[in-house]
């Protein structure tokens, strides 16, 4: 009963520490990638970007179809842990692109079924955009107290600014849906940008607000020394976090570790797997 206590404190609460009261909720459902894991989560406008966390619009500029996996363990405890798969396929229209993911333990259970489109645009003869959508079912489970859901729509923009300047915006459960009266699912909206500042070293900042809690900026860098190598490090606010990862990318097969330190929880260790074809 105790670590059970404990586990519901730090899901409601504990990644908030250092706000203000509000309702709490968790954001689980956000993660996706151990790439942007190890970037401080500031991936809004990375056309790379991929994985549940990920801006809708960018799945638009996928070149292959491809599946992704990741796992997560918050702050090091076994009953915080998350799991997530991915598919996204370009077809003649778009990028379709579907998922499921969960989060929790026996006595509290979060499931997340997502499915989307994106596709991209052209102004000029050298400037695009990319708009994406997705639709997700919010299902939580607690035991000795049932179970609710909820859909929610998300929407994301990505525009390339300039040859080496991405600016993306990404907004989560824009109709405002709730799992019950007085428990709204997360409503967030996060813009940014991402610059390409040599063909080795992505710079990228996001600012990324939910409507209960304070805005938090976010930053990250990858280096990637070798072609097959990616060195990635990320810092975040509200509260303070920092971050760092390693990729390894062999031809269409990318495999990524990452860590996160939260200043009071500790550290959540992650990693994803991303296969095209």
């Amino acid at each position: 009963m105790r670590r059970l206590l404990l586990s519901l404190a730090l899901v409601f609460g504990g990644l908030s520490l250092g706000s203000p009261p509000a309702p709490a909720q968790s954001t689980f459902d956000h993660f996706g990638s151990a790439r942007a894991d190890g970037m401080g989560r500031a991936t809004t406008a990375a056309p790379t970007a991929w994985g549940a966390h990920a801006n809708p619009a960018t799945n638009a500029l996928l070149p292959h179809a491809a599946a992704s996996f990741y796992a997560q363990e918050a702050f090091g405890l076994s009953a915080l842990r998350y799991g997530a798969a991915s598919l996204a396929a370009p077809v003649s229209w778009g990028t379709v692109v579907g998922g499921a993911s969960t989060f929790g333990f026996e006595e509290y259970r979060e499931i997340h079924l997502t499915a989307g489109l994106a596709r991209s645009f052209s102004f000029g003869t050298s400037r695009s955009f990319h708009l994406g959508a997705t639709v997700r079912r919010h299902h939580t489970r607690i035991a000795g107290y049932g179970s609710a859901g909820g859909w929610a729509l998300n929407l994301g923009l990505l525009v390339q600014m300039l040859p080496s300047l991405h600016l993306g915006a990404h907004t989560t459960n824009v109709n405002g849906a709730s799992l019950t009266d007085g428990e709204p699912l997360p409503r967030t909206l996060s813009v940014g940008l991402h610059y390409r500042a040599h063909d080795d070293v992505r710079l990228l900042a996001d600012v990324f607000k939910d409507v209960s809690f304070p805005a938090t900026a976010r930053a990250g860098v990858e280096v990637r020394p070798l072609d097959m190598l990616g060195l990635r490090a990320g810092v975040g606010t509200v509260p303070t976090r920092f971050s760092g990862g390693v990729g390894i990318l062999l031809g269409l097969l990318e495999a990524d570790l990452a860590a996160q330190q939260h200043q009071q929880l500790g550290w959540s260790p992650s990693a994803s797997l991303r296969l095209s074809w």
